[in-house]
C-alpha cells in the first residue's frame, strides 16, 4: 500500500473510470446493458480469484490433500456482496425493492470501491507490491473495483432510476444491517484458542466490512473502548459520506416543495 506500484494502479483505475463514463454517456448506454457487462465482469472476477487463490492443503495427519481458499477471500465483503445485487438488478422486475437496491448501490459501489482502490488490502494480505503487475489477483482487484465505481456513478447519470432523498435512509439501514451481521461473521470465522475452557486468543480473524480492524496499518485496538471509538468513527463516516452523495437530491426536493408552495 502507498507504493509506486499502488499509485500506478490508482492512475490506471481512474483512467478506466473516466473513459468508461465518457463512453457510456456519449453512446447513451442503457443501465440494463451496463448491468449485463458488469455481470460478465463479476463472473470473470470470481473465477480469477478462486482459481488463483485456491491452494491444495494437507489434513493434520498428512494423509490427504484438499483444495482450500482462505476465509478472507469469501464474497462477504461489501464490494463482493455487490455481485448478488448486480445480478438482482439485472434480472429482477422494477419494484420499490429494486429502487432501494439501486439507491444503496449508488453510494456503496462508488464510496466502497473508491476506498478499496485507495486502501487495497490485497498488498497486505495476499501479494507483495512487487507482484502488482505479475499476479492476476492485482488485475482482478483493481479492475473489479473500477467497474463498481463506474456502475455506482452511472446509476444516477443514466437517469433511469428515480432516486429520492429517502434512499439515503434506506441505504444507511441496509449498510447498518450488513455491518452488524459482519460482527457475527468475523467471530464465526476466527480460529479460537481455549485453555482449560477459558478463551485465551483468536487467530486468523477475518475483517469483513472492516468492523474488526482498521484498514490502515499501524492502528491497533487494544481495549474495548478503542473498538467502540473506532465503530463510532465508521458510523459517522457512513452518515456523512452517504449524506454528501444524497445532498443534491435533498436540495432538489426542498426547491420543488418551495416552488409548489409559491405556485
Amino acid at each position: 500500500m502507498f507504493t509506486y506500484q499502488h499509485f500506478i494502479w490508482v492512475g490506471i483505475s481512474v483512467a478506466l473510470i473516466v473513459v468508461s463514463l465518457i463512453l457510456l454517456k456519449k453512446y447513451k448506454v442503457s443501465l440494463k446493458t451496463l448491468l449485463t457487462i458488469c455481470c460478465g465482469i463479476c463472473i470473470a472476477s470470481e473465477l480469477i480469484k478462486i482459481f488463483t487463490m485456491i491452494e491444495i492443503v494437507p489434513n493434520e495427519a498428512g494423509t490427504a490433500m484438499y483444495p482450500y481458499i482462505e476465509l478472507q477471500h469469501l464474497p462477504v465483503h461489501l464490494c463482493s456482496i455487490q455481485i448478488i445485487l448486480i445480478f438482482f438488478c439485472r434480472f429482477a422486475k422494477d419494484s420499490k425493492l429494486k429502487n432501494m437496491i439501486y439507491g444503496f448501490m449508488y453510494v456503496t459501489c462508488s464510496i466502497g470501491a473508491a476506498f478499496a482502490i485507495a486502501l487495497p488490502s490485497v498488498f497486505n494480505t495476499t501479494i507483495t507490491a512487487n507482484q502488482a503487475f505479475t499476479h492476476p489477483i492485482a488485475y482482478q482487484t483493481f479492475i473489479y473495483h473500477a467497474m463498481l465505481i463506474v456502475l455506482g456513478l452511472y446509476i444516477p447519470m443514466s437517469k433511469e432510476v428515480d432516486l429520492k432523498f429517502k434512499n439515503y435512509w434506506s441505504s444507511l439501514l441496509i449498510l447498518a444491517l450488513m455491518a452488524f451481521c459482519s460482527i457475527y461473521l468475523n467471530s464465526l470465522f476466527a480460529t479460537v484458542v481455549y485453555k482449560d475452557g477459558a478463551l485465551m486468543s483468536v487467530e486468523h480473524v477475518t475483517n469483513f466490512f472492516f468492523t474488526y480492524i482498521p484498514p490502515i496499518a499501524g492502528i491497533n485496538l487494544t481495549l474495548k473502548w478503542h473498538w467502540f471509538v473506532y465503530l463510532g468513527v465508521l458510523i459517522a463516516l457512513a452518515f456523512v459520506l452517504l449524506f454528501i452523495f444524497y445532498l443534491p437530491y435533498l436540495i432538489k426536493e426542498v426547491k420543488e416543495k418551495k416552488a409548489t408552495r409559491e405556485a
